[in-house]
């Protein structure tokens, strides 16, 4: 937004051109029975041309309902399109287990299965171990377990019928994109949901704050030269200080009742500590006459 390029640019008039062609999509989610939780994976291999960074796409459909897409940029370069696309398949195994573990919180025990439309990423998944790929990231490698143990079911469909091709080609013809949207249960329709919040018709009457608190020509007065004394304490009351909380005369403590109380007690207590304290102190420290008092001190004094 702050520096726009061409190529910014463009994309946002292609952006609008579809917003105005295919305004609204719909998503329907009729009745079903569904058995199993099915994840669509595809990766456009080195798409981005100034990180040559891959792109992950997917979804996942409950039956024949689309509850999960995405397409993100993977985080670090591949140097295959096996590698790309192992990583898109993991990707979407973790977000199959992810709803599996929902649906279970449910009460619903199903399976999860992945497609994906490359045999290499089959390939490095069946596989124990890395092979020949020593560059890749150890901690993928849980998918190799999941497959063997079965928690994961992985399985291969045609390139042509992927639906996670929709999230990871940019140079889709609008056929193909209808085909594919078709897929996903979607339809285009134009105009505005019913259920949607309408738009306001005509000039609408709310009052921002920045005109609410403008202040008009008119009201640029000096007070003390419009209004005589009266209506200008009427209009603008003085402010009254409430008094200090220390203005009583501090010489009149020796008149409060519960001061001289309190002072009495401490004269009492200070007598007694004097005469009984004291003579305690003395009796057992002092030594009886004719006898020598030998004083021991701790080691190191």
């Amino acid at each position: 937004m702050a520096k726009p390029t061409q190529q910014a640019w463009d994309a946002l008039k292609r952006l609008c051109r579809y917003l105005v062609g295919l305004p609204r999509l719909v998503f329907r989610y009729d009745y079903q029975h569904a058995e199993s939780v099915e994840v669509y994976t595809d990766t456009d291999w080195a798409g981005c041309p100034r990180t040559r960074k891959s792109t992950n796409g997917g979804c996942i459909f409950l039956g024949s309902h689309t509850i999960k897409t995405w397409s993100s940029t993977q985080s670090s370069v591949s140097l295959s399109s096996g590698e790309a696309e192992f990583n898109g398949v993991v990707k979407g195994a973790g977000a199959g287990l992810g709803y599996q573990s929902l649906l279970r919180d449910l009460g619903q025990e199903v399976p999860v299965r992945v497609w994906t439309d490359s045999s290499a990423s089959i390939g490095i998944c069946s596989r124990q171990g890395l092979g020949k790929l020593r560059h890749l990231d150890t901690h993928t490698l849980w998918i190799q377990q999941a497959v063997r143990t079965g928690r994961i079911d992985l399985r291969k469909v045609l390139g042509e019928a992927n639906p996670a091709d929709l999230f990871t080609k940019h140079s889709l013809t609008r056929e193909k994109l209808m085909s594919l949207t078709e897929i996903f249960r979607c339809q285009f329709q134009g105009g505005r949901a019913a259920s949607a919040p309408q738009r306001r018709e005509g000039v609408g009457d709310k009052v921002q704050m920045k005109e609410a608190n403008m202040v008009k020509e008119d009201d640029m007065i000096l007070p003390h030269l419009t209004f005589s004394p009266e209506e200008l304490d009427r209009r603008y009351p003085p402010l009254v200080a409430p008094d200090a909380v220390d203005t009583e005369d501090l010489t009149k403590d020796n008149e409060d009742e519960l001061i001289l109380e309190g002072n009495r007690i401490v004269k009492d207590l200070v007598s007694a500590c004097a005469l009984q304290g004291r003579r305690r102190h003395l009796a057992d420290h002092q030594a009886p006459c004719g006898t020598v008092s030998t004083v021991v001190r701790p080691p190191g004094i």
